[in-house]
């Protein structure tokens, strides 16, 4: 999964960029396979200058053969907007993956099993 943050008005620090990437791991655990890239996006909407629920973040999943998932929110605090929106991502895929499951059926685990050799199976 290829992960890409973009910040306006917000400075990129360490401990954002690793809260982002343990709770997106986390949220879209269960799609990981599918997932080609995660695009986040942070913003001030008003600057840094004024205060006010002016945290906007929106963050883009492109899924291979399907449509993205898009979410956004919005608060006055980086932290707390990154928590509430992965939280609703978790959400999502959730959904999407058993919309999946009901439209291919269900996950067929034996056909992944490797075959023995002939002399095997008679031994």
């Amino acid at each position: 999964m290829q992960l890409c943050i973009h910040t306006q008005g917000i400075d990129l620090t360490e401990t954002i960029k690793l809260k982002a990437s343990q709770k997106l791991d986390l949220a879209l655990d269960r799609m990981e396979d599918d997932i080609v890239r995660v695009s986040v996006y942070l913003i001030d909407t008003n600057g840094p200058f004024l205060g006010g629920v002016d945290k906007a973040c929106r963050i883009v999943v492109q899924i291979q053969h399907q449509d993205s998932l898009v979410l956004e929110d919005i608060d006055e605090n980086v932290d707390v907007v990154l928590d509430r929106i992965t939280d609703r991502l978790g959400v999502a895929a959730s959904q999407r993956m058993d919309a999946l499951a009901k439209i291919r059926g269900p996950v067929r685990r034996w056909l992944n099993r490797s075959v023995r050799p002939a002399e095997d199976i008679d031994s």
